[in-house]
């Protein structure tokens, strides 16, 4: 195999000598400036310059005619030798190309041209215009290293393999998929065949990248994970300057106009240009760059259907290379910045050795879109997005070869050999595996997934928490676990345990039996969702100051099980033991119950009807998280079953909504409400999330700020059996102090309302909140490393005295996993 490879190298290194690669840059003669998509003729071909003025050609004779044109300059013609391999053009403004143009004025062609381009859109965008259609799609997917190819274009008697085989980072993917859209159910797509060179097992992560957008006619599009506003969204002329460049002589003429971002800062933007059909002002062809801490550069490419008369995508190639300047992508959760990732946990931490600075280094995706059909009635009847069909990855070699758009090149071939060196021998699979557990909550070790949330706790009823838990791993079983913890209060000095199973009865629909025995605390008037919690968590503000708590030993089963992809449910039956840690009693009938036996049927559900989800032959994942989105449960005590003291019903329904703006600010609001009827002691009532310890002065009540707490709201002040909250935060701009210092000014408002029937059965005293509570905050988040500072303060029919009661003064922690 090594010598077949060496003849590959052999024979590219003669053809290359046959090529001339010349490299330039065009520059404005007056200014220095570089000139963006400046036409470059040659040997009957043509090119445009890149956004910094560079370009790149191969040529193929010893003297080769070149032309430089730009609208508003001088045209340039010379002729260049093959033994030139970089100029320098110097194009000189035209006189009447000096006179300054005015954006906003009616005389500005440009403009009226995209005017025109925004209100054709509805003709002209497939996903507006079109009732329905499918079609076939090819994508290959390659991270490389440019030096790679240097090294196999030079001569071969200094080449050497292994330098080759081991240089740099390299991954490399194909899939290929059909397309469904129609009006109903928006873009699905199946994919038929996925290849992950590599790797024992698919990576299906690389399926949720948003790279390629459709096309540009939305009102933004996302590019990995960073959304960008589109060049012809209503409100164009604000984000974007337009320039007519050229126009086409094809069969259908075509303008070439160019646009640049105006406000960067604010909102983010591609530099780039539109070729709009004279006729219909649709979109032809599009190429967009950016210029940052990245080189971003997109080219699509749209097929024109005479019988639709409209243009339809066809390609598109995304490339990213090191850059210089202070703009990222984001890609797979990480950033791509000066040639490598930023830290934040991803897939592509692995693949791209993290913490090299590697200039050559470069990432390009290619989408090739085939068998378009139009007005089809064909259907992807499913929930999810994305859905891979179970013989996606087992094809073969002559599906693979019907279904490429493209041959394989013997640089992907190189590529293939490559990432399977380094994915075996930095062991990148096992890397994967482990931070998909960190990122969930648990440390790998052998057969055991230790769990980061049992090892140290602090609250002031026990004091330290200490302890471990966690879960066997797919070593012992890949149908069931066994799970549990168990911990110690060095205060109360008690040992607390669970230890359960959960058995994978169908992994598809993730149908799971669980059953549990647990002795532990749980913090009086808490309300728990079985869905939707998150369950790992570095930092618990509101746990470090609770001191009310019951004891409460539990025997539990139920099954989890999801109805399509967005609607996921848990049914659990449960037996607790009940004892208090305070002196409390319930008081019914006229007798008191400090100590009971309670037995419920508890319904949880979590929807998420607006996220968006890939379906695997065993699981679904969240691709993107929507809003907004419903946790609801129910639960129901059911006296004299397995001696059952009380009875009563229990709802719950949270709804969590965001919007999140291309300007970088983002809105959340959350509404919650809860209602409770029948015999149901105060350890099972509601509290609304107080956060502030009841001591004097505000230094001595400074604690860390939860998300959706009452943080003026004192521990213990406030009981409901029925009661509603509102929590409205909204979040300006990040402030760009540094790369690595971006605050986040926060300004909150949180309201909450309820009332409680039967205060006489409760042998402790406490307020209702039937008159309304009030309180304001304000944060600034992210000072650094996550943490930073916030104030809030209480007002309304519940304010107290003075000044020092109402106001509160926290730490804040926003940490993204």
């Amino acid at each position: 195999m090594r010598y077949h490879l060496l003849l590959i190298f052999l024979l590219f290194t003669v053809i290359s000598f046959a090529q001339q690669e010349l490299k330039g840059r065009i520059i404005n003669n007056q200014t220095g400036q570089p000139l963006a998509y400046a036409k470059i003729q040659y040997q009957e071909k043509e090119a445009l310059s890149k956004i910094d003025g560079s370009f790149s050609l191969t040529l193929t004779k010893d003297e080769t005619e070149l032309t430089f044109s730009y609208i508003g300059f001088e045209t340039q013609n010379f002729t260049v030798s093959k033994d030139v391999e970089y100029i320098r053009v110097k194009l000189t403004p035209k006189i009447e190309g000096l006179t300054p143009i005015t954006i906003s004025s009616e005389k500005n062609k440009a403009n009226s041209i995209i005017q025109k381009a925004i209100a054709r859109k509805y003709q002209n965008d497939p996903e507006k215009r079109l009732s329905s259609y499918n079609f076939k799609n090819y994508n290959k997917f390659i991270i490389d290293n440019d030096a790679s190819r240097l090294e196999m274009e030079s001569d071969s008697t200094n080449f050497e393999l292994s330098t080759v085989i081991n240089s740099g980072a390299s991954y490399f993917s194909e899939k290929v998929s059909r397309f469904y859209f129609s009006q109903k159910q928006g873009l699905k797509e199946e994919v038929l065949a996925l290849k992950n060179t590599g790797f024992k097992e698919p990576v299906y992560e690389i399926l949720s990248l948003s790279v390629n957008p459709f096309s540009l006619y939305h009102k933004d599009f996302r590019i990995f994970e960073t959304d960008y506003a589109g060049p012809l969204q209503k409100s164009a002329f604000k984000n974007y300057d337009f320039k007519i460049l050229d126009t086409t002589s094809t069969s259908r003429p075509a303008y070439v106009i160019y646009f640049k971002p105006k406000r960067q800062r604010a909102v983010a933007g591609l530099e780039g240009i539109l070729y709009l059909d004279m006729q219909s002002f649709a979109i032809q062809q599009a190429k967009a760059q950016l210029l940052g801490a990245v080189k971003l550069e997109i080219d699509q490419e749209y097929q024109y259907f005479p019988k639709e008369k409209i243009w339809f995508p066809k390609s598109q190639e995304t490339t990213i290379r090191p850059g210089n300047r202070g703009q990222s992508i984001s890609v797979f959760g990480g950033m791509i910045s000066s040639g490598t990732l930023q830290k934040k946990e991803s897939i592509l931490n692995s693949i791209l050795a993290p913490g090299k600075t590697d200039p050559n280094l470069y990432l390009s995706i290619t989408s090739t879109n085939f068998d378009i059909q139009l007005n089809s009635e064909e259907k992807l009847n499913t929930s999810a997005e994305i859905v891979v069909i179970p013989e996606a990855n087992s094809r073969l070699k002559d599906f693979w070869q019907k279904n490429r758009t493209e041959a394989l090149s013997n640089q992907n071939k190189i590529t293939q050999k490559k990432a399977e060196r380094l994915i075996k021998e930095k062991k990148i699979e096992e890397q994967i595996n482990f931070k998909n557990s960190i990122s969930s909550g648990y440390y790998p070790v052998g057969f055991w997934d230790f769990s980061l949330g049992k090892f140290f706790k602090f609250n002031n009823y026990e004091g330290i928490r200490l302890g471990f838990g966690g879960k066997t791993n797919k070593q012992v079983s890949n149908d069931f676990n066994i799970n549990g913890y168990l911990v110690y209060g060095t205060k109360d000095e008690v040992f607390k345990y669970n230890l359960g199973t959960s058995i994978y009865l169908h992994k598809a629909t993730e149908t799971n039996f669980r059953f549990n025995y647990t002795r532990d605390i749980v913090e009086t008037g808490s309300f728990n969702y079985l869905q939707g919690k998150n369950e790992f968590s570095i930092v618990e503000p509101r746990f470090v100051n609770i001191n009310f708590f019951y004891e409460h030993r539990t025997l539990s089963s139920g099954f989890t099980h999801r109805f399509g992809s967005d609607f996921k449910t848990e049914l659990q039956f449960s037996k607790s033991d009940i004892y208090q840690t305070k002196d409390y009693s319930f008081l019914l009938d006229g007798q008191e119950f400090s100590e009971y036996t309670l037995s419920e049927a508890t319904f949880s559900f979590l929807w998420r009807p607006f996220a968006t989800f890939l379906k695997t032959p065993n699981s679904t994942k969240l691709i993107e998280k929507g809003y907004p989105k419903f946790t609801g449960q129910i639960t129901k005590g059911i006296s004299g079953i397995s001696g059952s003291d009380f009875d009563y019903t229990k709802f719950g329904l949270l709804v969590e909504h965001e919007i999140k703006r291309l300007n970088q600010s983002r809105t959340e609001i959350i509404l919650e409400g809860n209602y409770a009827t029948g015999e149901i002691p105060l350890t099972h009532l509601f509290h609304s999330l107080p956060n502030s310890p009841r001591r004097n002065g505000i230094l001595r009540r400074f604690s860390v700020a939860g998300r959706r707490s009452f943080e003026t709201m004192y521990y213990n002040e406030f009981f409901s059996d029925k009661q509603a909250m509102l929590h409205v935060k909204h979040q300006l701009r990040p402030i760009n102090v540094h790369r690595l210092i971006q605050p986040e000014l926060v300004f909150i408002s949180r309201h909450a309302i309820g009332d409680i029937s039967n205060p006489e059965r409760h042998s402790i005293e406490f307020n209702s909140l039937k008159h309304g509570y009030h309180e304001f905050g304000i944060e600034l988040q992210k000072i650094l490393l996550g943490f930073g500072l916030g104030a809030a303060y209480r007002y309304g029919p519940y304010s107290l005295p003075s000044f020092d009661e109402n106001f509160a003064f926290k730490f804040t922690f926003h940490l993204d996993i």
